[in-house]
């Protein structure tokens, strides 16, 4: 197809995304609905993440980069699960200035992201918007009460982050790589099931999100500043708390047994993920992280993290 062929909804659902559908659950978008088993002795999980142009990327920003940060924020929700990618419903509000080989590229994009994690397209919704927006619905399947939740964490627990801290936020400057094409622990997450008591992605700021376990959990996370993984374009930066509550991440951060710390290392390194103990959980009736010196002193973090409105 012509790059300066102008695509309507159909053409688009038609000529670009129906060749990624499932035949068998999406009849290849030929349908308004898909049917899908779940397998025996699984379960569904379910999550959707929605980016908007002029707050999650610019307007003018290319179309793999919105289609990788769509995959990867999706993909970082079912990682914090412990799920393994299914299959997903996509939504779309094309813009005025989405044209033809933007929506080209976008699918093509999308089509090795689905291919990479091994999940379906299943169907979605497409519109004309004023401005730009991206979002999956994506399913993802755990065994049977094995999911990985905010709620679990246990006094004395110590505090797990991957990667690197704050690189998505100072990539955002200029759409670097760890904001353009993040990739997210998906099989380490897998791993964590049955190692982890609670976990969540970092998405919004590791501060926020820590304290959405502490609100979850009933108790409070002291976290190591000293401990906090940064790469050296984060060391050099130097403000801290700007790294913790920035946002864009797309790491994840769990609780889990002192016990468990080799096999957790075991299955950090097996996934090529890096690995750091941050801190510790403890039950308590103030529901918050908190950020300590290697003194002890609290480090006053006031704003947490990222918030949509």
């Amino acid at each position: 197809m012509a790059d300066n062929k102008q695509l309507d909804e159909f053409g688009l659902i038609a000529e670009l995304l129906a060749p990624l559908a499932d035949n068998k659950a999406a009849a290849r978008l030929s349908d308004d609905a898909a049917r899908v088993a779940v397998p025996d002795g699984l379960e569904l999980v379910i999550s959707t993440d929605m980016l908007v142009a002029n707050v999650h990327f610019p307007p003018d920003a290319d179309a793999a980069l919105v289609a990788n940060r769509m995959l990867a924020c999706n993909i970082s929700d079912l990682a914090a699960k412990g799920a393994q990618p299914y299959g997903c419903l996509l939504t779309l509000g094309v813009a005025g200035n989405w044209d033809s080989a933007f929506l080209q590229r976008f699918v093509a994009t999308l089509a090795d992201g689905l291919k990479t994690y091994d999940m379906q397209l299943w169907g979605g919704d497409t519109v004309r918007a004023n401005e730009g927006f991206a979002g999956l619905a994506v399913h993802g399947l755990v065994p049977s009460g094995e999911m990985l939740t905010r709620s679990g964490a246990q006094d004395g627990d110590d505090v797990y982050v991957t990667g690197t801290i704050g690189d998505g936020f100072l990539d955002l400057a200029d759409l670097g790589p760890a904001y353009a094409a993040p990739a997210p622990p998906i099989g380490f997450g897998q791993a964590a099931r049955g190692l982890a008591n609670a976990a969540i992605d970092v998405s919004d700021g590791l501060m926020a999100d820590l304290d959405h376990i502490c609100r979850a959990s009933k108790g409070r996370i002291n976290v190591e500043a000293e401990a906090i993984p940064l790469s050296e374009a984060g060391r050099a930066y130097g403000d801290l708390a700007a790294l913790l509550c920035g946002g864009d991440d797309l790491q994840m951060a769990f609780t889990a047994p002192p016990a468990h710390a080799d096999i957790l290392g075991i299955e950090a390194e097996k996934h090529r993920i890096a690995l750091t103990r941050i801190g510790r959980f403890s039950a308590s009736d103030a529901h918050e992280a908190v950020l300590r010196a290697e003194n002890g002193q609290e480090i006053n973090v006031q704003k947490r993290g990222f918030r949509h409105f």
